[in-house]
C-alpha cells in the first residue's frame, strides 16, 4: 500500500511540475512583452493565457490535496488498526509467556522420582519450550509489523507535509489569480479608454477627410460645366494617367507611411478611410506634379497645410497636401515634373507629403499608376 501511495504521489508531482513550468513560461512571456513595450492587447492576451494556466494549476492542486487527504485517511485507518492489534497481541503474549514459565516446574521434585516422571517432565518442558518459541516468533512478527507501522507513520508525516505545502502553494496561486484578474481588468479599462480616444481621434480625421473631399469635389465641379459630381466626364484611354499607368513618376521619392483604402488600427480594431497616400521624404524635398494640367487650388487648407489641386483636363485630378513653401499659384499651367513646393510636416512630425488621384471625381489608389 505504501508503494502505491508513493507511486500515485510521484505521478501527481510530475503533472504539477509540468503545470509549474508552464506557469513560469507564461509569466516570463508577460515580462518579455512588457519589456519590449508590446501592444496592450498583445499583453492582455498573454495575461489571459497566464490566468488560464494559473486556474488550471490551482484546480490541479485542489485535486491533489483531495487525493492526499483521501490517502491520509487510509493510512490513518491502517495505522490505528494495526497499532491497536499490536498492543493487544503484545499484552496477550507477554501474559502467556509469564504463565508458561511460571508453570514449567509445576510438578515439583517429587514428580521427577515417580515412575515415568522424568520422561513426562522432559516432555512437558519440551512442549512448553515449543510454545515459548512460538510466542517469541509472534513477538518477532509483531516487531516487523511495528517497523511497517513506522514506515506508515513516516508516509503519514510526509503526506501531511505535502498537504501543508500544497495549501501554502494554493494560497499563493489564488492570490496570484486575484492580482492578475485585477491587473487584467485595469489594463482592459486602459485599452477601452484608448480605443475610445482613438475612435474620437479617428472621427475627427474622418470629418476632416470628408470636409477636404467635399472641398476638392466642389473645386472640380466648379471648374467644369457639369452641375454635379455624378455627371463629371469619365476619363477615356487617351487620358495621361491611363496611358502612363504603372510608369507615372512619384511626386517625390520617399517611404510609404500610409496607404490608400481602409486603414485598420492593429491594436484597437478601429477603421478609417484614406483617399490617398502619405509619403515620408527628406526635409524640404522638392514635390513635383505627377502629370500635366492646370492648378485649381494652391494655398493653405486647414490641417493639410499648403495644398495643391491640379485638373489634368482629361477627367483626372490630383491633390498634394502637407507641403511646405509653394512654388506655383492658382491658374498656373504645369507639366509632369513641375515643382509644386517642398515637403512639409506630415502627421507625426516627419517631413513628407500627401498624394491623391481622382478619376472622374472619385479617389483611386495612386500606387496603381506610379512606377
Amino acid at each position: 500500500m505504501t508503494a502505491f501511495l508513493l507511486t500515485a504521489s510521484l505521478l501527481c508531482a510530475g503533472s504539477l511540475d509540468s503545470l509549474d513550468t508552464r506557469l513560469q513560461e507564461t509569466r516570463q512571456e508577460i515580462t518579455r512583452l512588457e519589456d519590449e513595450e508590446a501592444a496592450l492587447t498583445t499583453i492582455l492576451d498573454a495575461i489571459h493565457v497566464h490566468l488560464m494556466t494559473s486556474r488550471e494549476y490551482y484546480n490541479e492542486l485542489a485535486l491533489e490535496e483531495a487525493r492526499i487527504l483521501q490517502q491520509l485517511g487510509r493510512v490513518s485507518a491502517v495505522f490505528t488498526e494495526e497499532d491497536s492489534l499490536r498492543e493487544e497481541l503484545v499484552e496477550s503474549l507477554s501474559s502467556y509467556l509469564v504463565y508458561l514459565y511460571s508453570h514449567r516446574n509445576l510438578g515439583g521434585v517429587g514428580s521427577f522420582f515417580a515412575e515415568g516422571g522424568f520422561r513426562r517432565m522432559l516432555h512437558r518442558q519440551a512442549y512448553i519450550d515449543h510454545l515459548a518459541s512460538k510466542a517469541a516468533g509472534e513477538v518477532y512478527m509483531l516487531t516487523l509489523s511495528q517497523d511497517s507501522l513506522g514506515s506508515h507513520r513516516d508516509s503519514l508525516e510526509t503526506l501531511l507535509l505535502n498537504v501543508q505545502e500544497l495549501r501554502h502553494r494554493m494560497e499563493e496561486i489564488q492570490e496570484g489569480i486575484y492580482e492578475e484578474e485585477a491587473r487584467q481588468a485595469s489594463m482592459r479599462r486602459q485599452v477601452m479608454g484608448r480605443i475610445s480616444a482613438a475612435r474620437e481621434s479617428l472621427q475627427v480625421l474622418e470629418d476632416r477627410r470628408i470636409a477636404r473631399s467635399q472641398f476638392v469635389t466642389e473645386l472640380i465641379v466648379r471648374s467644369t460645366s457639369s452641375p454635379s459630381l455624378e455627371l463629371l466626364p469619365i476619363p477615356d484611354s487617351d487620358a495621361y494617367f491611363e496611358r502612363q499607368r504603372g510608369s507615372v513618376d512619384w511626386p517625390a521619392e520617399g517611404q510609404m507611411l500610409r496607404r490608400f483604402g481602409i486603414e485598420r488600427h492593429p491594436d484597437y480594431g478601429t477603421e478609417i478611410t484614406v483617399d490617398g497616400i502619405t509619403v515620408v521624404t527628406q526635409p524640404s524635398q522638392e514635390v513635383c506634379a505627377s502629370a500635366p494640367g492646370v492648378v485649381l487650388y494652391a494655398r493653405e487648407y486647414l490641417s493639410y497645410g499648403p495644398m495643391v489641386v491640379i485638373d489634368h483636363q482629361d477627367g483626372y485630378y490630383s491633390s498634394y497636401g502637407y507641403l511646405g513653401q509653394l512654388s506655383i499659384s492658382q491658374g498656373d499651367i504645369v507639366e509632369a515634373g513641375t515643382p509644386l513646393g517642398q515637403s512639409g510636416p506630415v502627421p507625426g512630425g516627419q517631413p513628407g507629403y500627401y498624394f491623391e488621384i481622382r478619376k472622374g471625381g472619385e479617389p483611386v489608389d495612386p500606387e496603381g499608376y506610379l512606377r
